[in-house]
């Protein structure tokens, strides 16, 4: 398999995970936002945080309101992190790797963007928002399901899967940053708006049902954090990412560098796993997690990606 065409199945992979969790995480943001308070102090701004553009965002001058911090989420092509950037860039990847992947993915993929090319500003502005970022998440996995579902766990499969779990893992780590750093600085408030604030950190990543199942009807938020960085059955959770990952690299040839930083970035889960932390504990921690993902990444990139390479 050439490098060229691993790495866009790789992106593809990235990139249709972005797409979803973003609509994920401004879905249950906005709906947060309705449960709390004025006097919570939540703030749109905390949105760009989330996905790691505050410096992207003061860059562009923008006030922080709803409506231009929505516009640089959802809708701005020349966003690095917008919802319409990693739909445009996961079709493109699926557009010139269709000998790889299942025609079906290319027609939903298409189906996707152009939805999202009608839809999304609008959203942004306040209109459907809901409807429209839940039709992006539901068609977001319907084509995860086709390739996941018709694709042969061959070489491309594995390139997908490594692709998928390195930006969802990545991606939980984050929500669960933020949050942390929301009660670092709010202590009082929290005390009295945690249970809805842990709720939505849940349900940002679509993990309300299966923690209610597995911990305890109680939301606390020490149990969330474990729930989400070290539960190995729950799809979502950092310690299960990892797992998948490194399932696919050990099909890969030449993985051993890649297993390495896998290993690493388990071994900092694992290390801090079930003890009680403070808010900034837990904000290093996280810290250290996805800075740990960025060394897996570099990892895949020197293996796979580099020119004259092939996988």
């Amino acid at each position: 398999m050439l490098s060229r065409a691993a790495e866009r199945v790789y992106w593809t992979g990235r990139y249709l995970e972005r797409a979803e969790n973003t609509a994920r995480i401004v879905q249950q943001y906005s709906q947060l936002l309705l449960d709390l308070p004025d006097e919570a102090g939540v703030e749109w701004a905390e949105l760009v945080r989330i996905v790691g553009a505050a410096a992207a965002y003061r860059d562009t001058g923008n006030d922080e309101t709803e409506a231009q911090i929505l516009e640089f989420l959802l809708a701005d092509r020349s966003s690095p992190v917008s919802l319409m950037l990693a739909i445009s860039m996961a079709r493109e990847n699926v557009r010139n790797t269709r000998d790889l992947l299942p025609q079906e993915s290319w027609e939903n993929i298409n189906e996707l963007y152009q939805f999202a090319l009608k839809s999304l500003k609008p959203a942004a502005e306040g209109r459907n928002r809901f409807e429209v970022l839940s039709e992006v998440i539901g068609r977001c996995q319907q084509i995860n399901g086709v390739l996941r579902g018709t694709m042969s766990h061959h070489t491309p499969f594995h390139f997908l899967v490594l692709g998928q779990n390195i930006e969802r893992a990545d991606m939980t780590s984050r929500i669960v940053d933020v949050a942390a750093a929301y009660v670092q600085h709010n202590e009082t408030l929290v005390r009295r708006f945690g249970s809805s604030l842990w709720t939505n950190v849940l349900k940002s990543v679509s993990g309300f049902q299966m923690y209610r199942q597995y911990c305890q009807p109680q939301v606390e938020g020490f149990r969330v954090i474990d729930f989400l960085t070290s539960d190995t059955a729950f799809p979502r959770a950092v310690a299960c990412c990892l797992e998948q990952a490194k399932a696919s690299s050990v099909k890969l040839p030449r993985s051993e560098q890649t297993i390495a930083a896998l290993d690493r970035v388990v071994s900092a889960v694992d290390g801090s796993s079930g003890r009680q932390m403070t808010a900034t504990d837990v904000s290093d921690w996280m810290d250290d997690l996805q800075k740990g993902l960025g060394d897996v990444h570099r990892a895949i990139v020197d293996t796979w990606f580099l020119p004259g390479d092939s996988a």
